[in-house]
């Protein structure tokens, strides 16, 4: 069958025309003829194809390799003369080159999949968990992703140890004093019997809130 196009890739060493040439089969109907070494290294990927499917398979891999230290040069032959087309449509990729290219393609559909799993685990971690009487909930907003898990679990776990005892106080100093000063905001701001107001609750350091909380308790 004749060959209507060829499209030509230059490229320094033997990783770039095998990444030119994945890029290229990928993006378009086009077929491998071969990758010839040439000299010092040089390697040219050889496609073919029709003349609008070998275009847009030079120039994907123009775009992903253009920038490269590897990249040389890059050529369409839109209708090629028949003599030219008699020597290349007898020449055939390298079995070496068509396994390798895929292999390579089987890996990325493979690396893909393991990446949508990740995705699809990652996302059934999240769940809502019921609080139990006179546990007071702490928000997800309390805990950024820097926070101390550990020191906020801690507080709550208090808290339900102190709901089933005789009345006292609802916040342990020792246990607010772990949290930050953003952190004793967010909890102050929930309560409404709190002896300070918005606009103080806002600018109060941690001692302040501190004593705040406490007190709040101590009216329980």
């Amino acid at each position: 069958m004749a060959i209507k196009a060829l499209g030509l890739i230059e490229v320094k060493g033997y990783l770039g025309a095998i990444v030119a040439a994945d890029v290229a089969l990928k993006s378009a109907n086009v077929s491998l003829v071969n990758i010839e070494t040439v000299k010092a290294g040089l390697n040219t990927v050889q496609l073919t194809g029709d003349v609008g499917a070998v275009k847009s398979a030079v120039d994907a891999a123009i775009i992903a390799i253009g920038d490269k230290s590897y990249y040389r040069a890059s050529h369409v032959i839109p209708r090629l003369d028949g003599q030219v087309n008699a020597l290349l449509a007898s020449k055939k990729a390298e079995p070496g080159i068509s396994k390798l290219l895929t292999q390579i393609e089987e890996e990325t559909e493979e690396n893909n999949e393991i990446h949508q799993d990740d995705i699809s685990l990652l996302s059934g971690i999240h769940e809502v968990i019921p609080f139990k009487e006179g546990q007071f909930p702490v928000s997800s907003e309390l805990i950024g992703p820097n926070k101390d898990q550990e020191n906020v679990n801690q507080l709550v776990d208090n808290s339900v140890l102190d709901s089933v005892k005789e009345p006292r106080p609802k916040y342990i100093r020792k246990d607010l004093e772990v949290l930050k000063v953003v952190e004793l905001r967010k909890i102050a701001y929930k309560e409404d019997g709190i002896i300070l107001s918005k606009k103080e609750i806002k600018f109060a350091n941690k001692e302040k809130l501190l004593n705040a909380l406490t007190k709040l308790a101590g009216k329980e």
